[in-house]
Parts: structure tokens; C-alpha cells; sequence
């Protein structure tokens, strides 16, 4: 495999109108089918394909009606040779891997295959250069740092009453998985959970919203989302984070925000392990990162504060 990052890749995404038989599949993303029976070539399968430096990788997932049964499968298609090579993927962790393919990012010497368990929620795959499962991770959005180093967002529960994304690390050489967002020493995230405390419904309002579950009533507990604005390539990145809190303000009412604020959070890691800093962006402009046409916003933002805060686990996890 080339080291062409992810973002490098033409992905092809091949989930639309509903499940197609592999033949279609495969059809569509320009592999020859005489490696297959035509048994599994009528098969009905969930895709998708991409394509890095003229390799065609192709992922899918048989399906039996209205599920997917079996293990996913890989097939690694050069186009300048003519070689295909089919695998199995096996993950490490049967029952909570795999639905339907979601993702497919290239790392270095490593090939990340994500796949869907709910709409917060996703396990990706490490395959190492012999399509060997390494390592499954929780969550999605992987982003390269550094050779061989991807953050991503943690899976979530679904259907939860607030959902705080967190961002975690992993190199993939060691397989060890950090979480760098939120930090427990963050000063704007505690002034903001300090702020929240303050701004509770009544008492009436939460004991219906906790009996419901549609309401925490906790000072630590709102959404948050992270997003990725760019990286060095040698481990420095940036990310925007925005927070806000909502609650009914009276029974029966729908929650209306009661808090919010964004901020700009740079990361590098030092000789001691990994530091930070934040600065308080405003609406409009995390707005305007959130939806720059610029795939690395890293350079612009550098400058913005010097990381110094070491990364510390968040008490409240």
C-alpha cells in the first residue's frame, strides 16, 4: 500500500438505492468477476470501494433479506497487474463489528475499514499491510496526524438525551487509544460547566426529565461536537469545539438552549506526553471553519496560542 494519506483516496460510495448483487457491485467498481462463483456473485451485499494509486479495495458485507450475515469481506484489485486478492476481514471483536461499510481510509502502510453500528456510533477495522485485523477501534472521523497516527470520535450512545463527542488517539503501530478532548484541567470547560450549574431548570422540571430520560439535569452533561481543522502531518493539529446546553424551561416544553460557546483547541505532543491550548472563537467563526472548502486549516491557526496545558483525564468520565 502507498503512503498516500487518507484524504488522498477517490472513495466511491456504492451504498445508494438499496442492496445490489455483488456482480453489480463489483461491475461498478471495475473489478473483473472471474475470480467468483456465481453463486456469490448473485448474492445481494452491502458496499463500498475506493482507490489508492491504482488499486481498487473493495469491501462488502452479504446480505440475507433485510441482514447482513457473515464476516465482511476484502478484495484488493491492482490495475496495472491485473492481481486480485480476496480476503476475509476478522475482526477482533465479533459482536460489536460489523454492520454495513461505511468508510475506507488508507494510513501510512495501514487500510482503516469503518462500518456502521448506529448514527453516533461506528467500529473501524486495522488491517496492516498483509489485510491482517491488527486493531478495532470505536468511533469514526479518522483523521491522520503523523505517520502511522490517526485521532477519530468516540462511538456514542444514540439515543441519549445530550451527546458530548470526544476525541481520541491512536498510533497505530501500538494499538493504544487515548482520549485527548476534553481534558480535565480545560479551563473554558469548566467555567462552562460552573456557568451551567447556574442555569438548571426547576426541580419539577427535572425530576420529569430524568424520569424520562429526555433531560440529565447535570451541570457536566451537554452537547458537544468536535471538529477537525487540519494538522502539521508531525502530530500538531487543531480542532473546534462547540458546546451547547438546552433544557425545558417548564414542563411539557420542548429545550431551547441555555448556554453555548465555541472554542479553538491546538495539540501537540512534547517530550512529557501530549499539551494543548484553547482560545474562545465566536459563532460565526467556527461556523466559517466548520464549513471551509480549506482541507488543512492548520497552518492558518497555528499561531493562535502556544500549546502549554498537559492533557489530563476528565474526571467526570
Amino acid at each position: 500500500m502507498s503512503n498516500l494519506v487518507w484524504f488522498g483516496a477517490l472513495l466511491i460510495g456504492i451504498l445508494m438505492g438499496g442492496p445490489h448483487t455483488l456482480r453489480e457491485e463489483l461491475q461498478d467498481a471495475g473489478i473483473p468477476l472471474n475470480s467468483f462463483s456465481e453463486g456469490d456473485l448473485n448474492q445481494k451485499v452491502d458496499s463500498l470501494s475506493a482507490v489508492d494509486d491504482g488499486i481498487v479495495y473493495f469491501v462488502y458485507i452479504l446480505r440475507n433479506g433485510g441482514e447482513l450475515t457473515g464476516k465482511p469481506h476484502l478484495v484488493r484489485y491492482d490495475t496495472s497487474k491485473g492481481a486480485l486478492l480476496r480476503a476475509e476481514v476478522k475482526p477482533a471483536d465479533d459482536d460489536r463489528c460489523c454492520g454495513s461499510p461505511e468508510g475506507i481510509d488508507f494510513v501510512d502502510d495501514f487500510l482503516l475499514l469503518t462500518f456502521h453500528i448506529n448514527p453516533s456510533a461506528a467500529s473501524v477495522v486495522v488491517l496492516n499491510g498483509n489485510l491482517e485485523a491488527v486493531k478495532t477501534l470505536y468511533g469514526f472521523g479518522i483523521d491522520r496526524i503523523a505517520p502511522d497516527q490517526v485521532v477519530f470520535t468516540g462511538s456514542m450512545v444514540h439515543f441519549a438525551p445530550t451527546h458530548a463527542e470526544r476525541l481520541n488517539f491512536v498510533d497505530l503501530r501500538i494499538g493504544k487509544v487515548s482520549e485527548l478532548y476534553p481534558s480535565g484541567n480545560d479551563p473554558f470547560r469548566t467555567k462552562f460547566i460552573d456557568e451551567h450549574r447556574k442555569r438548571m431548570p426547576s426541580q419539577d422540571v427535572c425530576r420529569v426529565g430524568i424520569e424520562q430520560g429526555t433531560d440529565p439535569c447535570a451541570p457536566n452533561m451537554f452537547d458537544e461536537s468536535v471538529s477537525f481543522l487540519g494538522s502539521d502531518g508531525n502530530g500538531g493539529f487543531a480542532i473546534a469545539v462547540d458546546r451547547d446546553a438546552s433544557h425545558a424551561p417548564a414542563k411539557n416544553q420542548r429545550p431551547v438552549s441555555v448556554l453555548s460557546e465555541a472554542a479553538l483547541y491546538l495539540y501537540v505532543h512534547g517530550t512529557k506526553g501530549w499539551v494543548y491550548c484553547q482560545q474562545k472563537i465566536s459563532d460565526s467563526e467556527s461556523k466559517s471553519l466548520n464549513t471551509s472548502d480549506d482541507e488543512n486549516l492548520y497552518p492558518k491557526v497555528k499561531d493562535r496560542c502556544t500549546p502549554n496545558l498537559p492533557v489530563v483525564p476528565d474526571s467526570y468520565n
